[in-house]
């Protein structure tokens, strides 16, 4: 226990060293870790100042992550502890009474923020894979970009820096001394975003690993730089022919082909310092499409080995080796978007949502993922994804077992029973005897005895061709039929005629008369 004046006065005091409070309780200095308080209040009352403290104790919320922290449940606990002191300055104080418990207020919150702090830090850290240090080439002739900045960012405020290439990684070291390493061997996708139809240029390092700066882990990062003006001047009034105005976008698109050729040439020297171990992908912006993986709509656009989106940020990135289906939502005539749901080979990983596709892109979309020879499926509703892979995770044989994926498909049913009548018509052609018997039960039967006349006599003929008449006979037959309905057709004709005689009045020569 320290020596410390406050604690023989029986008042608060904090040892800042070893994070602990040290109260007077029942008149004996008792120490709380800064972990077991919950938080604190203070008040003000009247002529006294109130410092309320609570405790962590069995049954209270210690968040969705964390466990049981109490090693004896059963023991007695204290929830709660106020103290109460004086506004008023007593004869012969030094200080007012109250001044304890607003210091104690003070440093408490001090002490637990920075607990919190480390404790959030290590939690970074424990799923961080120890990486190789990275060796430096002391070669000049290093690649190397200057004037780049670095997402995402290393403190609050954006600096510029240089990404420089050595023997096993990349280094970006930033104008106040902060260094960031990412090692080849470590990058998952590395990516080329050019600026045509952009606002910036990146090259983006997607990785296997997680690494950590900025207090914080990252599989994602990237390094762009900006080409023109982002922000416009709406106070400035411009004019269509304006001097300044072409030479100022004469200018951008200099600057534009002067940073693509730099950023190619960095990328060339890199694979071949890497001995093309490490390949730029550079996406195909001919088969991008809308869609909003997170809160806002951007451009999503393939590449070699992926379905990207960098400009943007987050950064949005899929691998298409770890993709088993996707499944195209909300997929209807009236409806123009439609969602797509990535589902992948993991069943544990949580699966990727794109919402508001333009129905447009449904058949340019469809055609890419058989270039890449991956499956999907289509529905017109939304389904409960976190319960279905659940299910998927419970018992995977027993999904598989039970069709598997065929429930997204509604054409499986269909094309089931078109494989089906199809088998069934191949059977026919090889089973002659089976249709005479079908025939035989048909011509039986008392259904089919209503039929029209038509269907009697082709049927009648059906038969006669198969009791086996040659040509001749079959021709001579066909001769009778034609005078037969040769001779009805005068007769009717005839008859015809007489009605319409009767039928005529003989009113012409009487107004003629």
């Amino acid at each position: 226990m320290p020596r410390e004046k406050d604690i023989r006065d029986m008042k608060i005091f904090i040892d800042k060293k070893y994070e602990t409070v040290i109260m007077p309780v029942f008149g004996i200095a008792t120490p709380f870790h800064i972990a077991t308080i919950k938080n604190i209040s203070m008040s003000v009352e009247g002529d006294y100042t109130y410092l309320r403290i609570n405790f962590y104790v069995p049954g209270s919320s210690l968040g969705r992550q964390e466990g049981n922290i109490f090693p004896n449940p059963d023991a007695t606990f204290v929830k709660e502890i106020t103290y109460r002191a004086s506004n008023l300055k007593a004869p012969g104080d030094t200080s007012v009474p109250s001044t304890n418990l607003q210091n104690a207020f003070r440093i408490i919150k001090e002490v637990q923020k920075r607990y919190k702090t480390r404790e959030a830090e290590e939690k970074e850290k424990e799923g961080i894979v120890k990486q190789d240090s990275l060796v430096i080439n002391l070669n000049r002739s290093n690649p190397k970009l200057k004037d780049l900045y670095i997402r995402p960012n290393i403190a609050q405020k954006r600096m510029q820096g240089s990404l420089e290439a050595h023997t096993n990684g990349f280094r970006f070291t930033s104008v106040r001394g902060d260094k960031v390493d990412i090692l080849y061997n470590n990058i998952k996708h590395a990516i080329f975003q050019p600026c045509d139809g952009e606002m910036i240029i990146v090259l983006h390092f997607h990785l296997k690993n997680a690494i950590m700066f900025g207090k914080r882990r990252h599989t994602d990062v990237q390094f762009y730089t900006e080409v023109g003006e982002i922000t416009t001047d709406l106070g400035k009034h411009q004019h269509m022919h304006d001097r300044d105005d072409l030479y100022a976008e004469q200018m951008e698109r200099e600057m534009r082909h002067k940073l693509k050729s730099a950023f190619k040439n960095f990328i060339e020297k890199v694979e071949t310092l890497t001995r093309e171990e490490l390949e730029f992908e550079v996406p195909f912006r001919d088969l991008g499409f809308q869609g909003a993986p997170y809160r806002s709509t951007c451009l999503l656009q393939p590449t070699s080995s992926s379905l990207v989106n960098v400009t943007e940020w987050p950064p949005f990135v899929v691998t298409l080796d770890e993709v088993e289906l996707v499944h195209f939502e909300r997929v209807q005539f009236h409806l123009k978007n439609f969602d797509v749901v990535i589902v992948y080979k993991d069943y544990n990983k949580k699966v990727t949502m794109i919402n508001a596709v333009p129905v447009n892109s449904l058949d340019p979309i469809k055609e890419w993922l058989n270039s890449c020879d991956i499956k999907y499926t289509e529905g017109v509703q939304s389904l409960n994804w976190t319960k279905i892979m659940k299910t998927i995770v419970d018992d995977p044989e027993g999904f598989f077992e039970q069709g598997g994926w065929s429930f997204l498909d509604p054409e499986s049913e269909g094309s089931g029973a078109e494989e089906d009548s199809e088998s069934e018509m191949e059977d026919e052609t090889f089973n002659p005897s089976a249709d005479e018997e079908e025939e035989e039960e048909e011509d039986s039967d008392e259904d089919y005895s209503s039929e029209t006349e038509d269907s009697d006599y082709s049927a009648s003929l059906g038969s006669e061709e198969e009791s086996g008449k040659d040509w001749d006979e079959l021709e001579e037959e066909a001769r009778k039929a034609d005078r037969e309905s040769h001779y009805e057709d005068e007769d009717t004709s005839n008859s015809r005629k007489r009605k319409v005689r009767s039928a005529a009045p003989p009113s012409k020569k009487k107004r003629r008369s």
